[in-house]
């Protein structure tokens, strides 16, 4: 965990550098240039979230939304997201989890500027909530579990949930009970822990070199 922290620790100070650019792997959006090294980077990670009742695992998408990737890492590594409840479940549509602020001394009232990410907010994508000015609050996560259109470029979608979706619809199927005008889960569904791993390299062909 603590070579996970310093290698995000890394990537946030070579973000801060001048950026060298970069699109989208769908095209659009100007002459092609070469992407951020910080950026390209990020992809090398993955992200499990591991509730009381089951796994869900991330596709990150570093390319869409660098600055919401490198935030939640960072907050994941250090275990921000550990005993986060879900707050609202609103069955067949979403999931709210987290407090707006992440968790702890270092993150209370931490917000970050809005990121516009291309992604579309179909089921299974993974947002950052916003508050009221705008900002957005890495400490609470939206996941979609049907199309909700209307959020597309309002919302930063910064993952997709490429394992354990059937997880995220149980828990959008927990019995409710009103709070404050949201339904909120009679018994609690908590996220235990959220797990960062590097992904493995490729495993060359058969006659290639390693």
């Amino acid at each position: 965990m603590r070579r996970i922290l310093a290698e995000v620790a890394f990537l946030a100070a070579a973000a801060a550098a001048p950026a060298a650019g970069g699109t989208f792997p769908w095209g659009g959006g100007g002459p092609t240039r070469e992407p951020n090294p910080a950026t390209v980077a990020l992809r090398d990670y993955t992200a499990t979230i591991r509730t009381n009742l089951g796994e869900i695992t991330l596709d990150l998408q570093p390319d869409a939304a660098p600055n919401a990737v490198r935030m939640f890492l960072k907050l994941a590594a250090r275990g921000a997201y550990d005993g986060a409840r879900f707050q609202c479940v609103f069955k067949d549509r979403m999931l709210v989890v987290g407090t707006p602020f992440a968790k702890g001394k270092e993150d209370e009232g931490e917000t970050i500027p809005y990121e516009e990410s291309p992604l579309p907010a179909t089921s299974g994508a993974v947002m950052m909530d916003k508050t009221p000015d705008g900002q957005n609050c890495p400490g609470r996560l939206l996941i979609a579990l049907g199309d909700q259109s209307y959020m597309d470029r309002s919302y930063t979608v910064f993952a997709e949930i490429s394992k354990g979706l059937d997880v995220a619809k149980r828990i959008g199927g927990v019995a409710v009970r009103p709070n404050d005008g949201s339904p909120a889960p009679i018994e609690d569904v908590v996220i235990e822990q959220v797990v960062v791993t590097k992904k493995s390299p490729p495993k060359p062909k058969e006659g290639e070199k390693k």
